[in-house]
């Protein structure tokens, strides 16, 4: 009776990541949020029946214990937040910095063949997605006739995607791709798998992240020199031109994608040192960025909150003071949006600092390391290149801000690190 119960907990579980991972893809919050909490749920149930109690000693892991204490200092923060409304949203939010790895250490479940039958899935689930975005790409392209429509956020519009983040979905299936290639289990078929390699890539530039590209790029080239004594010669040599004229595509011959990094390259970082701006003024990605590491440090002197921050309620209301006291665009009445306002800091470190002060900052950090630390002890190639791109990604993304990157950022490194030898005891 308790086998039959673990099998059929076992196969609950699988249904609940395949139901994560296809609502992250096309961006179905409600399902998306409902199946964290029920992971979890379900994990300590299994734990109950195979173990004789619900909590897994494996709870204990330095992530999940940093994970929480840094989730009860942000709850913490609602103490001294004026805007308590604001503050309990974005506390409900990020319960998910718990619930997220608690799921993963608190039964033994996932193993190498239950990660590839899942992974089977997730990658035909962004195929689809992808081609489903392509389709309606291109109807649009018939009625604008503006290939834009093809380019970055336009082209994953349809999920109210980002395309950055879209973009580390795509690497993601690219890297398993790459791995099953590597031990000759493709899926449905040789021709299907490298067909389906090549289409990512493909969308992978159109969606012209200048992050995900340059980390591609140099994943590849890792990839092509360990391959080369490996397998045949002829095959890596054709794929590391395939790989050049990509290159000379992106960063030589004028296009749209090449123009994003034209943009990055050419930045005017004297424009930085101005103490007021003109509304009218532009900042490229780089220039907001770095805008921050002055906007963060002023907030913080100002409020006299280096110790506590400013609140996961406040900290928003704060930056939209500082970008109109610095008379940076915040949107017209004859036009939509508001400009910068609501613009976080588009750095989790720098987030982290502002929210909660420096024990925030250095909870972040401790979290940061702890993945490095793991990357460092594992030999699993899909496990340290997804988790580096991702600890990449939160120099340059607040990702803790939001329910679509929380999610990626947690999710993903510990899917492909957690074994069932290590969580079972």
């Amino acid at each position: 009776m308790p086998e039959s119960k673990t099998n059929f907990l076992s196969g609950l579980l699988f249904i609940l990541y395949l139901l994560f991972l296809i609502s992250l893809i096309f961006s179905i919050r409600a399902i998306n949020s409902i199946s964290v909490p029920c992971l979890l749920g379900v994990g300590l149930l299994k734990n109950k029946i195979e173990k004789k109690r619900f909590f897994n000693q494996n709870l204990k892991n330095p992530l999940v214990i940093f994970c929480c204490l840094f989730f009860l200092l942000q709850l913490s923060s609602l103490i001294y937040a004026d805007n308590l409304r604001q503050g309990i949203r974005n506390a409900f939010l990020k319960s998910a910095i718990v619930i997220i790895p608690a799921s993963f250490f608190c039964c033994a479940y996932l193993n190498g063949a239950e990660r590839r039958r899942i992974l089977k899935w997730y990658c035909i689930a962004v195929f689809a997605a992808c081609l489903f975005a392509l389709c309606e790409a291109f109807k649009n392209y018939a009625i604008t006739h503006k290939f834009s429509v093809f380019l970055y956020h336009s082209l994953v519009y349809i999920y109210s995607a980002h395309a950055v983040q879209f973009s580390i979905l795509v690497f993601i299936t690219l890297v398993h791709l790459v791995e099953t290639a590597k031990r000759k289990e493709f899926l449905f078929g040789r021709r299907f798998h490298f067909f389906l390699m090549l289409f990512l890539t493909v969308f992978l530039f159109f969606l012209s992240s200048k992050l995900v590209i340059i980390y591609f790029f140099l994943y590849s080239i890792f990839e092509l020199g360990r391959s080369f004594k490996l397998i045949n010669k002829s095959i890596v040599l054709l794929s590391g031109l395939a790989l050049a004229i990509l290159l000379v595509f992106v960063l030589i011959i004028r296009n749209p994608i090449g123009d994003r990094f034209e943009e990055i390259i050419q930045t005017d970082f004297d424009f930085l040192k101005k103490e007021k701006y003109d509304p009218g003024e532009y900042f490229n990605g780089l220039q907001f960025r770095m805008l921050q590491w002055r906007f963060v440090p002023q907030i913080l002197s100002e409020r006299n909150a280096w110790l506590t921050g400013v609140s996961i309620g406040d900290d928003q209301a704060y930056l939209n003071q500082k970008y109109i006291s610095e008379d940076m665009y915040i949107g017209s009445p004859d036009r939509t949006g508001k400009g910068f306002i609501g613009y976080n800091t588009h750095n989790e470190f720098l987030q982290s600092l502002l929210q909660t002060g420096i024990p925030g900052l250095l909870l972040f950090i401790l979290i940061t390391v702890t993945f490095i630390k793991m990357m460092l002890e594992s030999r699993k190639s899909a496990f340290i290149f997804v988790s580096l791109l991702l600890v990449i990604y939160s120099f340059t993304e607040s990702v803790f801000e939001t329910q679509y990157s929380l999610f990626m950022y947690l999710f993903f490194p510990l899917f492909f690190y957690v074994d069932n030898r290590l969580t079972g005891e």
